[in-house]
Formats: C-alpha cells, sequence, structure tokens
C-alpha cells in the first residue's frame, strides 16, 4: 500500500504542477506507522483525520496584519514634492511605486498605521479574488529580488497571497510612506497644490503642517465605504450564530451541518456560500432584493485570455459561444439567472461574481437562491418580507456597501469629476466607480488593477507630457459628471480615446495586455486552465456531497472547446 501511496504522489505532484494553482498537499490516511516522504500522515477515526486535514490546509490562509504596520517615517514630513498620494491602500501603493520608478518625488500620506486599504480592513481570511489570477496580480511592481515577486499566487488568489505581496510592495515603498497622517483638505488648482494634514504622530491631537506639490492622487476608495449592517428586530431571539460576512467576523464558526442563509448577492456573499459549503455546511440558501449575476471561473479567465482586436474587442463568434456555455450552465444546474438577462448582463451597480460552486451546489440541491429581504428573526431562522420561515442556523449579512464619494469632495471642495478620473490638471481621483453594464467588455476585464495599471501609467505620463495629453484629461472640452455617479464605462471611454490619439499610451496599453497574456499562458495556459478546472469541477461533486459522485449524475462541464478560442500558445510565448 505505502509503494502504491508512493506512485500516486509522485502522479498527483505532477498534474498539480501549473504554477497558478496552489500546489496540492498529500495526506496519506491509515494506521500505518510511516507515510510516503513529503506526505502528511493522519490517523485515527474518519472525523478525526478530516478534521486534521481541514486544520492543516486552513493553516496556509493565515496572515499576521502586522506584516502591514508601518512606524512612523524616520525622515520628517516633506514640505514639498512632486506628487501626494493620498491613501496607502493597494491603488495608492501602485500609484507611488510608478511615480517613484520614474524619479518623481512622492509623499504617500495614511491615516491609519497601516496599508493595504480595505484589503487589511474588510477581507476575510478565507476570501478569494474575484478576478482571475493574472488579472489580479502586482508582482511586476515589486522590485527584483522580492521573494514575492518569484511566488506565483493560486488561481483566484487567497487574501493571504494578497496580503503579502501589498506588505511587500509597501516595504519597498517605506522610505515615502507617511502613516498616522490625516488629510483634512486639498487647497489649489492647475497643478499648484497644498495639502494640509494633521500629523498624528505628534500626540493625540496632531500637529497641523501642510505640504505642497504639482500633483495630487487621491486614492481613496469610491465604491467600498462601510459595510452595510443586517439589522432587523428580534435578533435577540435568534439561537443561532448572526454576523456581517467582512471582517472575520465568522472566524472561528463551525459550519460543519448547518442550514446557512446569506443575504446579499455581491462578490461577499458568494465568497461567504463557498466559505460555508466548503466547510461542510448542510444548505445555504442565499436571499437578495434582485438576482446578482455569477459566472463559472472558466468565463472570466476567457474574458482575459482571448484575442484581441486592435480596439480590443473578442471576436463575436466567440462571445456568442461562450455566452452559450454560460447560459447552458444555468440551465442545466437550475440555479436561477438574474432577472435582466438575456437583454443585459447584470444589473446596473452589481458586479459580476466568479464561482463554480454556486452552479455545482445548485445542481446537487445544495443551495437555492430567492427574491427578498429580511423582515425580522425568531428563535429558529428568518422571516422574510413575503411572510415566508426560512430555518436557519447560521445568518450571513452581506448586503453591500456605503458609497465613499463624500470623502473626495469633502477633502478637494469639487463636486464634479471628469470622466477621465481627473478633478483637476495633474489631481486624479483613482479609486474603484460603479460598475455599469458594459464595463467588463474592455481589457480591464472584471479586475479595478488592471484599471489601476493603466491609468497610473497614464497619470505618469500626463505628468511629463501635459501638453500631449492634457486637452484629453483635464481640458475644457472632457465630460464631467457628480462625483457620487462616476461609472467604469466613462474611464473606459478616455482609456480608448488616448489609445487612439497617443502613440505612447497606445504603447502602454499594448504592453499592458501582452504582458498580462503571457503570464496566464506561463502559469496556466488555456489547455492547463481546461485540465484543471475541469478536474476541479468534478472534485466538487463529490466534497459537496461527501461521497462519489458518478459521471452521469455531475453537472455536465461545457467549456470543453474553450481552448481553441484562444491563441495557440506558440503565438504568445517567445
Amino acid at each position: 500500500a505505502q509503494s502504491a501511496a508512493v506512485r500516486l504522489a509522485a502522479l498527483l505532484r505532477q498534474a498539480s504542477s501549473g504554477a497558478s494553482r496552489r500546489p496540492c498537499e498529500l495526506f496519506f490516511a491509515g494506521e500505518a506507522a510511516a507515510s510516503p516522504s513529503g506526505v502528511n500522515a493522519v490517523k485515527g477515526s474518519p472525523p478525526a483525520m478530516a478534521t486534521a486535514i481541514s486544520t492543516a490546509m486552513l493553516a496556509n490562509t493565515g496572515f499576521d496584519k502586522r506584516a502591514l504596520l508601518h512606524g512612523r517615517n524616520a525622515k520628517p514630513l516633506p514640505e514639498e514634492v512632486d506628487v501626494v498620494v493620498i491613501g496607502a491602500g493597494l491603488l495608492g501603493l501602485m500609484a507611488a511605486a510608478r511615480l517613484k520608478k520614474n524619479g518623481h518625488k512622492v509623499a504617500v500620506l495614511e491615516q491609519r498605521s497601516i496599508v493595504g486599504g480595505i484589503w487589511s480592513m474588510y477581507a476575510n481570511s478565507t476570501s478569494q479574488v474575484n478576478s482571475s489570477e493574472g488579472g489580479y496580480n502586482i508582482k511586476d511592481l515589486l522590485p527584483e529580488g522580492s521573494p514575492r515577486k518569484a511566488a506565483d499566487n493560486r488561481d483566484h488568489s487567497t487574501a493571504a497571497e494578497i496580503l503579502k505581496d501589498i506588505a511587500a510592495l509597501g516595504d519597498s515603498l517605506a522610505d515615502v510612506i507617511y502613516t498616522r497622517v490625516s488629510v483634512a483638505k486639498v487647497l489649489g488648482t492647475n497643478g499648484d497644490y497644498t495639502t494640509v494634514v494633521s500629523d498624528l504622530n505628534a500626540g493625540d491631537e496632531g500637529a497641523a503642517a501642510v505640504v505642497r506639490s504639482t500633483g495630487v492622487v487621491l486614492a481613496i476608495n469610491d465604491r467600498v465605504g462601510l459595510p452595510r449592517p443586517l439589522r432587523v428586530p428580534g435578533m435577540n431571539r435568534f439561537s443561532g450564530v448572526m454576523a456581517d460576512g467582512t471582517s472575520d467576523a465568522l472566524s472561528g464558526v463551525s459550519w460543519q451541518g448547518k442550514r446557512v442563509v446569506v443575504f446579499g448577492m455581491g462578490a461577499f456573499a458568494v465568497e461567504n456560500v463557498r466559505t460555508a459549503l466548503e466547510s461542510g455546511a448542510s444548505h445555504v440558501t442565499v436571499v437578495a432584493r434582485r438576482l446578482g449575476t455569477i459566472c463559472p471561473k472558466m468565463i472570466d479567465y476567457l474574458n482575459f485570455v482571448k484575442p484581441w482586436d486592435e480596439q480590443y474587442r473578442h471576436d463575436p463568434l466567440t462571445n456568442i459561444k461562450q455566452m452559450k456555455c454560460w447560459r447552458d450552465c444555468y440551465i442545466k444546474s437550475g440555479a436561477v439567472a438574474p432577472e435582466v438577462w438575456p437583454g443585459k448582463v447584470k444589473h446596473d451597480g452589481h458586479t459580476i461574481s466568479v464561482s463554480d460552486i454556486w452552479f455545482v451546489a445548485h445542481h446537487l440541491g445544495k443551495m437555492c437562491t430567492k427574491v427578498g429581504t429580511l423582515e425580522s428573526m425568531v428563535e429558529g431562522g428568518c422571516v422574510l418580507s413575503d411572510g415566508s420561515f426560512l430555518p436557519a442556523d447560521i445568518v450571513v449579512g452581506c448586503i453591500g456597501f456605503t458609497r465613499n464619494t463624500t470623502f473626495c469632495e469633502q477633502l478637494t471642495g469639487r463636486t464634479e469629476v471628469m470622466h477621465s478620473n481627473y478633478l483637476d490638471k495633474n489631481m486624479m481621483y483613482l479609486a474603484d466607480a460603479e460598475i455599469d453594464e458594459t464595463a467588463f467588455n474592455s481589457f480591464f476585464g472584471s479586475s479595478v488593477l488592471e484599471y489601476a495599471k493603466f491609468y497610473t501609467n497614464t497619470y505618469v505620463q500626463a505628468f511629463e507630457r501635459p501638453d500631449a495629453l492634457g486637452s484629453i484629461l483635464w481640458g475644457a472640452a472632457v465630460k464631467r459628471t457628480p462625483v457620487s455617479l462616476r461609472k467604469w464605462t466613462q474611464y473606459i471611454a478616455v482609456a480608448q480615446e488616448l489609445i487612439e490619439k497617443d502613440t505612447t499610451m497606445r504603447g502602454l496599453a499594448a504592453d499592458q495586455v501582452r504582458e498580462r497574456t503571457k503570464h496566464f499562458y506561463r502559469t496556466m495556459s488555456p489547455e492547463a486552465f481546461l485540465e484543471v478546472n475541469r478536474l476541479e469541477w468534478e472534485e466538487l461533486h463529490e466534497r459537496l456531497n461527501g461521497s462519489p459522485v458518478s459521471k452521469d449524475k455531475q453537472l455536465p462541464y461545457l467549456f470543453g472547446a474553450a481552448p481553441s478560442w484562444c491563441a495557440p500558445a506558440n503565438e504568445v510565448l517567445p
């Protein structure tokens, strides 16, 4: 048995060698005294072995947020820099890295004592990125020699992986990051700015200071403000667990065998569904005011990897084939498609969440969705707005976040933003916005990082070549909108204009897409992704069912032709 286990271990390691799939952990279950080299031994009853395996795997998902702490900068807050970056979240760090690399003097001002923004505030330890790994990746911004630069993340990276990358990027910028500095106001116009701050390092009251600059980047989150709490009458009567689904509020909760109800249908809700089902929940019900759009992993992967034409559009024929597979996933699984289909892909204001487990769980009867809202709680569960009752052991609130647009208005005194993300000359509002209907048709895909990569390049280019780009970005003819009504399609349209009118920006966009595609093919080519994704799809049935599910009883895997819609590897990789 042991020799057979050794052979099997070698085969499994070879099969899981794709860099964007987390390296496999192998376990040898049984009473034998020894296991094959490099394989974990687990013994005891089946429940004890399951607990040991679960504990070992969850140990790799943790992250010590103390790694994000930045003490007081040894250098005093500068009186003057080229560009002030407000916010040391992921986008602020990206902007600072671009500016610093190009030789510009920059100061990053962060109110908290840690970097990482909403990732360090709201992400759950069990969270995974909603975008495919190659589309949500900052390895190119990490310095040479950083261990994290060479460490490929798994597909749909874990929170721990992203936070480790953020920590590495923050460390590389430590000399320009000033934590515990609260920005009160940004004064000035037309490339001559004064940022008024309170330096909290000088004591509880803070010390007033000003920083003059030619440019300002406001990397203060727009779309994700404070989480909306789920609060209704009768919560004190509920006998189970009830919590918001952010910031590890459910850490330590046992999901095994529990009936779970999740309110909301955005990315955090879908992630909590995955966590509950993978952790052994007996059933999950999702309740939302309207049905969000969920896509299989392959759909998101294809949106990044399929070839683009010169206007950054995919081939219409393969788009049709892709949509047919997606629609068939809904039909064959029994999952309910969003109300706006087929006229629109998603509701305005909603994102598209990526999940295979959503469709497999519906097929197996392990989850369902309902349209409604929570009216009240009773001892054994939830009373919905239509008077129906849902029994529950765990109730999770994921009903969205307040918009954070008023902070930008408060700091700058400006109520309108240009479609280019600019508020004024050399003053950019670098933040996620409302994801409207056609947003996912751009080369940014589903990723705010791809948007940020393009627009941080745009900022540097415009800062260095204002005469060439100023008319497109902050000129009198640039369209404006209230800050609270920013949308993805607005800055996508300006990106297209930049690409059409400026040779350098056209080259930077082409480089961004080319390098991203090469990364996808290096870490997980279309053929490799198909093989791994099909295997994971089949494994999900057994994991959720608790025992093997014969092929004829599984939800059919519908994406076998997908690699033929992509370019051959020899056209992408040298």
